[in-house]
């Protein structure tokens, strides 16, 4: 299957594979073909900064990055700096006032993955790329993410349009005032009632208001979040999607990288790739060792590597194979890494 360049490139799964390095190196190479090219990254650990040598400013800003004598687009994820951009765009300043929506907004807050579907669509609705290679938080944090389009839509669904739609027509009589739990008490489930109640007594009214207030808010930049929406048709559509699922032939990885898929299949389109890393075969067959022991060493890699690769070659479409790369420099792996993706390129 030839690998042509898409709008969108994603690269997921688990710790320590080399995910970061390999988006970083795709990105790169799709530089070097004269792309436009925005390398983002959702993943807290921020191992991206550290592999670019980013400042901590940078953080939430896009930032331009030479490699190999080509300046590429950085953008280290930050879920207030988004939250900022969509109320400069949407003219919504409260939504960044807000005490609840700066405590969701926080790195762990729990808009991570949503905001960062939303900071994708704008950058990409911004026309200033043609490709966003994205690098996906590890494992598990990557299933959150695919949940992240089901959470907007979830969020914004009728029974939530029904009820930001009464608090809008009631706050516009009453002009500037914040309504409480009188409000609520009539148009919410008793569940949701005892709730507030309860949050009442332990955190007191301006809480509550506060927590009103943020729905409110939120539901007033709905246009941002039902943009992020647009997102699930593209990335399931080959002709605009690549998705890289990353592994390597370390012991485990490999059914890490089969489960993932398992977990993922409903939202990733058949035409993906595994990407397997740290490869030795080819160093193997260079290797010619004199020992008895040695020589059983390289027979027992050999052997664990192939049976590895044909398990794989039986539950994905297509399986690049991307060497160990023997340095301690990171700069010398993304430069080794970005001409190997030349040999899979149309």
């Amino acid at each position: 299957m030839p690998l042509a360049p898409k709008s969108f490139e994603i690269f997921c799964g688990t710790g320590g594979v080399g995910k970061t390095t390999l988006a970083t190196s795709r990105a790169l190479n799709l530089s070097q073909s004269g792309k436009r090219v925005l390398l983002v990254t959702i993943d807290p650990a921020k191992r991206l900064k550290d592999l670019l040598g980013l400042s901590s400013e940078s953080i939430g800003e896009v930032t331009k990055v030479e490699l190999e004598g080509v300046v590429l687009d950085a953008l280290l994820m930050s879920p207030e700096k988004t939250i900022a951009r969509m109320a400069e765009k949407y003219q919504t300043p409260d939504l960044v006032e807000n005490k609840i929506v700066q405590i969701l907004s926080r790195p762990y807050g729990g808009m991570n993955e949503i905001l960062s579907l939303v900071e994708m669509q704008m950058q990409f609705e911004s026309g200033a790329y043609d490709c966003i290679v994205l690098d996906t938080p590890p494992g598990a944090h990557f299933l959150d993410f695919l949940e992240g389009i089901g959470k907007i839509r979830s969020f914004f669904d009728q029974n939530f349009v029904e009820i930001f739609s009464y608090l809008g027509q009631k706050t516009a009589k009453a002009g500037t005032k914040v309504f409480g739990l009188g409000i609520i008490n009539r148009i919410v489930s008793g569940g949701v009632r005892k709730l507030l109640g309860y949050l009442q007594n332990v955190t007191g009214a301006q809480f509550i208001d506060d927590f009103i207030q943020a729905i409110q808010i939120i539901y007033q930049s709905k246009e941002a979040f039902l943009k992020g929406l647009s997102l699930q048709d593209k990335l399931k559509i080959k002709e605009e999607c690549n998705w890289f699922l990353v592994t390597s032939v370390e012991q485990g990885k490999a059914q890490e990288a089969i489960e993932l898929k398992s977990h993922a299949s409903h939202f990733i389109h058949q035409d993906h790739y595994l990407v397997l890393n740290k490869c030795l075969e080819e160093e193997l067959r260079d290797w010619h060792p004199e020992s008895h022991n040695l020589l059983q060493i390289k027979n027992t890699l050999e052997s664990k590597e192939v049976n590895l690769k044909i398990r794989l070659k039986e539950s994905f479409p297509v399986v690049l194979e991307f060497p160990e790369v023997i340095s301690l420099s990171p700069l010398e792996h993304i430069h080794f890494l970005t001409k190997k993706w030349n040999q899979y390129v149309v």
